[in-house]
């Protein structure tokens, strides 16, 4: 007889996948039209069939070592198909959600920061105290260490919240941000790594360079946006935000270089671009790329409710975060080119610096609390299809494998389930049974 596998179903998993948007998981018989209908998918790990069940046992190691959840790009075609509403398209946005939460140091922060009752505190209180304290702080810190006097220091923005103190408030907080982002990366691919050694699996079929390669190369085109056909639509909403960002991230180095790299060179500093600026028209189109994006996908989500997409505040903090950045960004520099230096005093001086303020509040939601939104996802998938193609995950087979064994990864035709109590939900006993087939699977988890 084959060895056993012990399994561990962890019941408060399943509840949070629920409350992340995946609630009709249990309607899921294990049909496999999913896996059969998405263009995603590849042969030699389809999904989401696979993902549906473990999210019904409620295996979370799991789920949390398993790539193929952040190849899933949630077109919906297998929501759309599925014959019994089971939406795996929003159950596999929901494990990505918690894969987030799961990796996130410290991990409260994440429940924290994409809760709509706690968005006055995280996106409001927090940086607009430390942003106070930083202004509080300027002058003395000026006169310790001999800041000030440079040739910024007095432009429209720079006499309220000077470059330096903004380099070095974002650049060490978001600095700080990416040190436990990197940490969940690397937790990430070691579970990826493991989970695939354990199953038997060949790793490192491909080379890391050319495997970081060509996902670039797939990020930079959004192509797998463009094989959905439920919602393909999104490949433009993305691409317009993506490259807004990437824009306006650009200019902001750029503008750095300018005001400190530059004139260590011998060369002149131009800062504030002027409107003819290159770097300033880069700006205004990232802007508005950035802009339509958010309203791209936020009217399409709208549009889209009550179908097959479901909307969480985990997406929709993120998405409304993002567009703010744009607007405020535009006021601000609305503002900069009408009311301008010359203005001493008054109300519209005033204004201009509280539009400007929220505009950093904004952006410091956005880059500090990077690790533990929806903006983490960016990192999560593209580390998730490098490991697919260096663990040759992604290459077509002549032959499917079997869907039964895939969806299960165990050698062994008997299982160990640990199945917890009714009164202890996080103790638990054993139970060996035989391992289900697809019907006994859907009697199993409804």
């Amino acid at each position: 007889m084959a060895e056993a596998v012990l399994l561990k179903p962890d019941r408060k998993f399943v509840e949070e996948i629920i409350d992340s948007g995946g609630g009709d998981l249990k309607l899921c018989v294990q049909c496999a039209t999913c896996s059969v209908v998405c263009d995603l998918s590849n042969d030699s790990s389809p999904f989401p069939r696979k993902e549906m069940i473990w999210a019904q046992w409620g295996l979370k190691d799991r789920l949390m070592a398993d790539p193929d959840v952040w190849l899933c790009h949630q077109c919906m075609d297998c929501s759309e198909r599925c014959t019994r509403g089971a939406k795996p398209g929003d159950v596999l946005a929901a494990v990505r959600e918690q894969s987030v939460k799961h990796y996130a140091t410290p991990q409260f922060m994440a429940g924290m920061v994409n809760r709509v009752r706690q968005i006055p505190v995280m996106f409001m209180l927090v940086p607009g105290i430390l942003l106070l304290l930083a202004i509080l702080l300027r002058h003395p810190i000026e006169n310790m260490i001999g800041l000030g006097g440079g040739v910024h220091d007095e432009a429209f923005y720079a006499s309220f919240f000077p470059h330096w103190l903004l380099i070095a408030f974002y650049t060490t907080l978001t600095m700080l941000a990416f040190v436990g982002l990197l940490g969940g990366l690397f937790k990430y691919w070691k579970a990826m790594k493991l989970a695939d050694v354990t199953a038997g699996r060949a790793v490192g079929e491909t080379g890391i360079i050319p495997s970081f390669i060509k996902t670039v190369i797939a990020v930079l085109t959004h192509k797998q946006f463009g094989k959905c056909t439920q919602r393909g639509n999104r490949q433009s909403t993305h691409l317009y935000a993506f490259y807004g960002f990437i824009a306006l991230f650009v200019v902001t180095i750029y503008a750095v270089l300018d005001i400190y790299l530059f004139p260590a060179l011998g060369l002149d500093s131009v800062y504030p671009f002027n409107l003819i600026h290159p770097m300033k028209i880069l700006a205004n189109i990232g802007g508005i790329l950035l802009i339509a994006g958010c309203l791209k996908a936020i009217l399409d989500r709208k549009k889209d409710a009550g179908d097959t997409a479901g909307n969480t505040s985990f997406d929709t903090i993120f998405i409304w975060l993002l567009l703010l950045v744009g607007i405020t960004g535009f006021i601000t520099e609305i503002f900069r080119f009408t009311v301008g230096a010359d203005a001493h005093g008054g109300a519209m001086q005033y204004t201009a610096y509280a539009v400007y303020f929220v505009h950093l509040m904004c952006v410091f939601g956005l880059l500090v609390y990077l690790p533990y939104s929806k903006f983490a996802h960016i990192w999560y998938r593209t580390l998730a299809m490098v490991y697919a193609e260096y663990s040759g995950r992604t290459k077509e087979y002549a032959g499917s494998v079997p869907l039964a064994a895939v969806m299960t990864e165990a050698p062994a035709t008997a299982t160990t389930v640990e199945e917890p109590s009714e009164d202890e939900p996080d103790e638990g006993s054993e139970e060996t049974e035989e391992e289900p087939e697809s019907e006994d699977t859907a009697d199993s988890t409804q």
